[in-house]
C-alpha cells in the first residue's frame, strides 16, 4: 500500500498541472495529438464537436486531414484569443493583452462570421454559430438546404449585412442589430459568445 501512496501523488500532480495549462499548451497538446493519431486523446482536449465523438473520429481517421488540423492550430496559436462575455485577451508573442472593445464589437464580430461562413458555403462553421435552440433544430447539411430553397435567403443575408453598419443595441444576454419595421438580426449569449437566434 505505501508504494501506491508516490504514484498517486504523481497522478494527481498531473492532473493539477493539466488543469491549469495555458491556452496556447492545451493547443499545442491538441495538434501532437493529431499528428500522432491519439485521437481519443486529442477528442478529450476539445468541448465536444457539433456531431459527437463518432464524427470526429471519423473525420480525423485521414492522416492528411489530421496533419492539416495541426498545422492550422499550430498557425492560430500564434494570435490566439481567451474571451468572455465582459472581457477579451489577445496573445502578443509570448504575453497575454487585454483587449479594449465597445460593447457592440463583439456581437458584431460574430454576426460578421456567420454571414461569412454561410456566403463561403461553410454549412458546418454557420451551424455553430446558431443559438442552441436553431441547433437543435437544423443539421449543417438541412441549413444548407434550408438556404437553398428559400427564395428570399440572398435578400435576407443582405439586410443582415447592412445591418452590421447599425447601432448595436446590447441588453442582458442579447444584441439587437435593427433592420426597421420593427424587426431586428437577434443574436443571444450562451456560455460566454455570441450566438445567431434571429436574422429577420
Amino acid at each position: 500500500m505505501p508504494r501506491l501512496a508516490p504514484l498517486c501523488l504523481l497522478l494527481l500532480g498531473t492532473a493539477c498541472a493539466t488543469a491549469s495549462r495555458e491556452p496556447a499548451s492545451v493547443a499545442e497538446a491538441y495538434a501532437k495529438a493529431l499528428e500522432e493519431n491519439r485521437l481519443s486523446d486529442a477528442y478529450r482536449l476539445t468541448t465536444g464537436g457539433p456531431e459527437g465523438e463518432v464524427a470526429f473520429l471519423d473525420e480525423y481517421s485521414d492522416e492528411k486531414a489530421r496533419r492539416e488540423r495541426a498545422a492550422a492550430v499550430r498557425t492560430g496559436t500564434a494570435v490566439l484569443e481567451a474571451r468572455a462575455p465582459s472581457v477579451t485577451l489577445a496573445r502578443q508573442g509570448e504575453d497575454w493583452r487585454v483587449v479594449e472593445s465597445r460593447p457592440a464589437d463583439v456581437p458584431r464580430a460574430a454576426l460578421r462570421k456567420f454571414l461569412d461562413e454561410v456566403e463561403s458555403r461553410d454549412w458546418k462553421g454557420a451551424w455553430g454559430l446558431l443559438a442552441s435552440p436553431l441547433r437543435a433544430r437544423y443539421t449543417p447539411e438541412r441549413l444548407r438546404e434550408d438556404f437553398e430553397r428559400e427564395p428570399l435567403a440572398k435578400e435576407r443575408l443582405r439586410r443582415a449585412r447592412l445591418s452590421l453598419n447599425t447601432h448595436v443595441r446590447v441588453a442582458a444576454g442579447e444584441a439587437l442589430f435593427p433592420l426597421g419595421e420593427e424587426r431586428a438580426v437577434r443574436l443571444v449569449l450562451e456560455d460566454g459568445e455570441y450566438r445567431v437566434a434571429a436574422i429577420e
